[in-house]
């Protein structure tokens, strides 16, 4: 009987057991303040102290767990937030857990939530700067914010961007390009107004193609917060000043946004030059450049949550950008004739306007959206000039440029089953130019010559992404055909061209556990000839001048990367390393003549292999003293079929930054920066250093925050650079005012921050082909 018994009960626990199903858990994680889904957070289960299984966050947050085994609760965590625990009683729909992580109370610098320090964050295809409190950003333009960031390289004198040792990157704001060049874009946008900053050295299918090093989205702040909210902002520094306000009212369906500001600025940044030309003719300049800016901006925007599946944004804002630049050179040790004053008088003011409509529907399963967006830019630029000679007038001109982009996409994505996700969707792109040139010399006879510039771009993408636990990846595949015409009356000149190419892509990311993960990328990129290269009506001065080449072919780009992320409490470290393969290389030439002027061109040189690699490391030393160290290094070897001076070029920089919290509200900043011998084609600069120092004191609750900062403190970051070319050796010294001493006194008020509706857009990608300066 006991035998029998015994078999009857075996078997019935075998069938038992068979018969048991998985069951499965399936839910999304938020942002507790924000309600923005997190990617890549750690979702685990247990039962009592063990663990049971676990998995990551797809890119829209979302997660799915099966099991036979019996749980007690769930452990959520992810990098800067607090770890949430569930349990397993609270789950009333195991479909559709919601899970909200919150940000740790330690790191708040305000009663709301922002981060004191800067933090990176590593995506499949992308590296995300959340820019935090940092003391050297407090007042500062976007430009100079680009700076404190070791993985964008800034020379703040000449306004030069570069990725990973290459100039040629696509700038984009809120994923949309601008009509101005970036140095002047970036000099509009307060710090201040910047949320976050997406470095894409690898970019997806679903990026559009140009901008063979990467692209930068700069994504702005939008005031959502429920009821009103008003802040005031103001700054005064060195021959400078800023003052502004922003807000926003948020009534439940309806949330109308402004932003008003005024920034002033002067500089008289001096550059020595001394030229020595291989047959033995020598000349020298010295010239105190004369800058005088101001920069005007509004703008608004209203949000209808029309539903829980329907919204709508609309966008408007206007920018009156005017400087002046006074230049007095002198000329002195001129071969064959006496020393003698050039003096060039000349300004810009530059009109912005754009206009941009957005609407996004969401369908009933988590990340099942279509979206459609559009953006008008209109952009007018007037330049006029007018240069003596000792006195005695030469010529006057002035050339207009207007500028009109227009960009519109529909983006469809669709999740299929748990860990599959599709994207599709397609853009255009246009472009109309028209640049007037006047020249009036002098005892002859005036001219008027026109370009006019048209440009298409269709573009048609794929993308597929699966998520299997700790491996995510991607794969894509995008179209894109291309079209511009131009004229020009000057020589009747006229172009046309079509270009119609596949640029695929593929990443990975694999998260070794909580606090290790590893990322691989491919894509291919092109940077077309456009305006920007064949148009001739570009302004210069006595020192240069654009030479216009409408011959040059399309260049190409395959990059290939590896990053790798450490990240916990207290230590977190980041390693990139790159290589990127250039064919039909569209290179900036440069050539001195006779007369001193260097002339600047493009042309296709021949091939191009570049590796680098970047490093940042941040530790927190003790619960007051954090300390920061980036470094990156850049090296690139050309196959060149024409004349160049170097044909192997390098670049790197050291940052290293200590922050101390001195008292709850006080805190202050020490930055050192090295940047060791710059090589180029024609050129390098040598080493230089800089010492960085700032404080901020909070009162008031933290509503009032107040900043002081001084730049280059022992005033000796002057940039000393040397040409070669065939025919001369040229040596210059120069001190930008805007990079050697000085100091910056700013101050935040908020009168209002709450906490409401945030809306989850999703950010949008256009292309950028070139600029009208």
């Amino acid at each position: 009987m006991r035998t029998t018994l015994f078999t009857f009960y075996f078997f019935i626990g075998i069938i038992t057991g068979f018969s048991q199903k998985n069951k499965i858990y399936k839910g999304i994680v938020k942002d507790h303040n924000s309600q923005e889904t997190i990617p890549f957070a750690t979702v685990a289960i247990y039962k009592n102290d063990k663990l049971i299984d676990g998995t990551s966050t797809s890119d829209i947050g979302q997660f799915q767990l099966k099991t036979k085994k019996e749980i007690t609760h769930f452990k959520i965590s992810f990098i800067g937030r607090e770890t949430s625990i569930l349990a397993y009683s609270e789950i009333t729909d195991p479909k559709n857990i919601i899970i909200f992580l919150k940000t740790p109370i330690n790191e708040l610098d305000e009663v709301f939530v922002k981060a004191e320090q800067t933090t990176t964050q590593l995506k499949i295809d992308r590296k995300i700067i959340n820019l935090g409190a940092d003391l050297q950003q407090s007042g500062t333009t976007a430009l100079e914010a680009f700076d404190q960031i070791s993985e964008i390289q800034t020379d703040l004198g000449s306004g030069t961007l570069s990725l990973r040792g290459s100039g040629n990157v696509r700038l984009l704001i809120n994923g949309k390009p601008s009509a101005l060049n970036a140095t002047e874009l970036l000099e509009q946008i307060p710090s201040s107004s910047i949320q976050k900053v997406e470095i894409i050295t690898s970019p997806s299918a679903k990026n559009q193609a140009d901008g063979l090093s990467g692209i930068i989205n700069i994504i702005l702040k939008k005031n959502s917060a429920q009821g009103l909210n008003l802040t005031l902002n103001t700054g005064v520094g060195t021959k400078r000043y800023n003052y502004g306000i922003d807000g926003n009212y948020n009534f439940s369906p309806i949330n109308f946004r402004w932003n008003a500001s005024q920034s002033g600025r002067e500089m008289d940044s001096k550059q020595t030059i001394n030229q020595q030309y291989l047959n033995g003719n020598t000349r020298d300049f010295f010239t105190p450049h004369d800058y005088n800016g101001l920069i005007r901006t509004i703008a608004s925007g209203i949000d209808f949550f029309i539903n829980d599946k329907n919204e709508l944004s609309f966008d408007f804002n206007h920018t009156n950008d005017y400087h002046t630049f006074y230049n007095n050179t002198f000329y002195t040790n001129v071969t064959g004739r006496e020393d003698y004053i050039y003096t060039r008088n000349s300004s810009h003011t530059h009109k912005t306007t754009n206009f941009n409509i957005n609407h996004r529907t969401n369908f009933n399963k988590q990340g099942h959206y279509i979206e459609f967006d559009y953006n008008l830019t209109k952009n007018k630029n007037i330049l006029p000039a007018i240069d003596f000679e000792d006195r005695v007038l030469l010529f006057n001109e002035e050339q207009k440029n207007n500028n009109t982009l227009h960009a519109l996409a529909l983006d469809y994505t669709l999740p299929i089953g748990e860990k599959t996700q599709i994207e599709t969707g397609f853009s255009w792109n246009g472009r109309k130019l028209r640049s007037y040139n006047y020249f009036n010399p002098i005892q002859e006879t005036a001219s008027t010559d026109v370009f006019n510039y048209n440009e298409n771009l269709l573009g048609i993408y794929a993308l597929a992404k699966f998520n299997t636990g700790k491996l995510s990846w991607q794969t894509g595949l995008r179209y894109e055909h291309f079209i511009s015409d131009s004229d020009n009356t000057l020589n009747g000149q006229a172009t046309n061209q079509k270009f119609s190419d596949l640029f695929p892509s593929i990443h990975a990311s694999y998260e070794v556990d909580e606090t290790n993960s590893l990322n691989i990328g491919y894509s291919k990129r092109v940077s077309r000839p456009n305006f920007h290269h064949i148009n001739p009506f570009q302004m210069g001065n006595q020192f240069f001048q654009w030479v216009a080449n409408p011959n040059l072919k399309p260049e190409f780009s395959d990059n290939f990367e590896i990053n790798y992320q450490y990240n916990n409490n207290k230590f977190n470290a980041s390693v990139s390393t790159f290589y990127r393969y250039r064919t039909d290389v569209i290179e900036w030439l440069s050539d001195i003549n006779e007369d001193g002027v260097q002339s600047i061109s493009f042309d296709n040189i021949g091939k191009k292999h570049s590796y680098g690699i970047e490093t940042d490391i941040r530790y927190k030393i003790t619960q007051h003293w954090n300390a920061q160290l980036s470094g990156n290094y850049y090296l690139t070897n050309i196959d060149q079929d024409i004349y160049l001076t170097w044909n192997q070029l390098y670049s790197s920089s050291i940052i290293l930054k200590n922050t101390f919290k001195i008292n709850k509200n006080i805190s202050t900043d020490i930055t050192y920066r090295h940047t060791p011998k710059d090589q180029r084609a024609f050129n390098y600069r040598e080493p230089r250093n800089r010492f960085d120092w700032a404080v901020r004191l909070k009162l008031l609750d933290n509503k009032l925050t107040a900043s002081f900062r001084i730049i280059d403190v022992f005033d000796n970051n002057l940039m000393y650079r040397n040409t070669i070319t065939q025919d001369i050796i040229q040596n210059e010294v120069w001190r930008f005012q805007s990079q050697t001493f000085g100091v910056l006194f700013s101050v935040n008020y908020k009168l209002f921050q709450n906490e409401g509706k945030i809306r989850n857009r999703k950010e949008r990608d256009y292309q950028h082909n070139g600029t009208t300066d």
